[in-house]
């Protein structure tokens, strides 16, 4: 259990750290926000995804259930600019960059998960 909580730690601090590097919406000063924030993404996922999916599926009638994918990855979005608007180290303009920004996530996850 605390190993996987670690994972998802890493995971989303290397995401938002490489989402920092590539898109110029979003923004980190240091590693060490990158840290930060993603220990505050990992809670906040984990809490918060699962809700936001729920009512992203009621909310469209039943169509974001079928396409959970897109769904997931829509509440992963919300959830990078709820940490952005809780925390001053990370910034996130715009939807479209936290999109992207969840995107990167999801991917660096996949990829450590596989390396692991």
């Amino acid at each position: 259990m605390l190993s996987h909580l670690l994972f998802g730690w890493a995971a989303c601090t290397l995401g938002l750290w490489l989402a920092a590097q590539v898109l110029r919406g979003v923004r980190l000063t240091s590693f060490s926000d990158a840290i930060w924030a993603g220990a505050l993404v990992s809670v906040l996922q984990w809490a918060l995804t699962g809700p936001i999916f729920v009512a992203l599926g009621i909310g469209t009638l039943g169509l974001g259930f079928l396409l959970g994918f897109i769904t997931r990855w829509i509440a992963s979005a919300f959830v990078v600019m709820i940490a952005s608007a809780l925390s001053s180290r990370l910034a996130v303009t715009g939807f479209m960059n936290a999109l992207v920004t969840a995107l990167i996530i999801a991917a660096t996850s996949s990829a450590v998960r596989w390396l692991w």
